[in-house]
């Protein structure tokens, strides 16, 4: 048993067997209203608690049909599943799958690094669809997605899961892009950002976002800027003007720009420097919440009164209205 198997198993053992809601994990966010009309979109009493622990990085959280939560954990190659206090494996290997989304049927799209590609599997794990490629050329490793309602998905391809990342003779696309998936083929949303990644759309479908971050020189060190993008689509999806919506007031907190999720009237939960950044469909920053882990994701749950958030080893639970 060589060593990195021997850590994928103690943890895996661990998250097992330790990861359930404990009294000295409740109500460990840190609620900060920059607006009052934050407290409209979070309650006042909104806590937040640890559920899941000792992970290695977790990502991808989608609420399923059925009544549960699942969640990647990239390095261990799997995926979770958390339901009533307990953890169990939902996918093992999972191609080290990043983002994740589950259709009313079940079906599960995943953004899987290792085969560098967006997969849909149907409940019984048969292969419905494989995108892994884009005018020829091999993906570089798709991250986050989302999907409209007639099934056209958008997601992300920056190179974080290439064993070179950005440089390196595996990589074929030249540039991170955003794509969009429809009737099996892959089509191009934006070439020019320089690390795109977490992705969502409007309730009405009307405006696509994307978290970006890009570094300029400054002197001897590096400015990191953090912003989303917001695209006008067509009635059939496909993206038009395009501008910047939101910028992280404090792009030197700890977190970047990963991933976000919109809840029904329009409000974007954005996880970003600092924590996860509440914003309105106009742009306003209402608040932020934050959490002892930078967040890399989440997901609502049932009728949107409970997010759940994705934090390096962490998994959180935070009740809203």
């Amino acid at each position: 048993m060589n060593g990195r198997y021997f850590m994928g198993l103690l943890a895996a053992c661990l998250a097992l067997a330790g990861c359930s809601s404990r009294k000295d994990s409740l109500n460990i966010g840190n609620f900060q209203a920059l607006d009052a009309q934050f407290w409209t979109v979070v309650s006042k009493d909104a806590s937040a608690d640890r559920i899941g622990m000792d992970f290695e990085f977790t990502e991808g959280p989608a609420w399923h049909p059925g009544g549960f939560l699942i969640f990647s954990d990239i390095p261990a190659d799997r995926i979770y599943r958390w339901e009533g206090r307990i953890f169990s494996v939902y996918r093992d290997p999972s191609r080290n799958a990043n983002g994740l989304f589950v259709t009313d049927a079940g079906n599960l799209i995943a953004c899987e690094h290792g085969s560098r590609s967006v997969t849909i599997t149907s409940p019984e794990d048969s292969l419905l669809l494989r995108a892994d490629r884009y005018n020829g050329k091999r993906l570089n490793s798709p991250n986050d997605l989302c999907m409209a309602s007639d099934g056209t998905i958008y997601f992300t391809d920056p190179p974080y899961g290439l064993p070179e990342t950005q440089h390196g003779s595996s990589r074929e696309i030249p540039f991170n892009g955003v794509f969009r998936l429809k009737d099996g083929e892959v089509s191009l949303v934006d070439s020019t950002l320089s690390w795109p990644n977490g992705i969502a759309l409007s309730p009405d479908e009307r405006y696509l976002y994307v978290a970006n971050y890009e570094t300029e020189p400054l002197g001897d060190g590096d400015n990191r800027q953090v912003f989303w993008m917001r695209y006008t689509l067509d009635e059939k999806g496909r993206a038009g003007e395009r501008e910047v919506f939101f910028t992280a007031p404090d792009p030197s907190l700890p977190g970047g720009p990963d991933g976000m999720k919109v809840d029904k009237n329009g409000n974007l939960f954005m996880t970003g420097p600092g924590g996860i950044l509440v914003v309105d469909p106009a742009g306003k920053h209402l608040g932020t919440i934050g959490l002892p882990l930078a967040p890399s994701n989440l997901a609502f749950g049932t009728r949107g009164k409970e997010l759940f958030v994705t934090a390096r080893t962490d998994v959180y639970r935070i009740q809203l209205r």
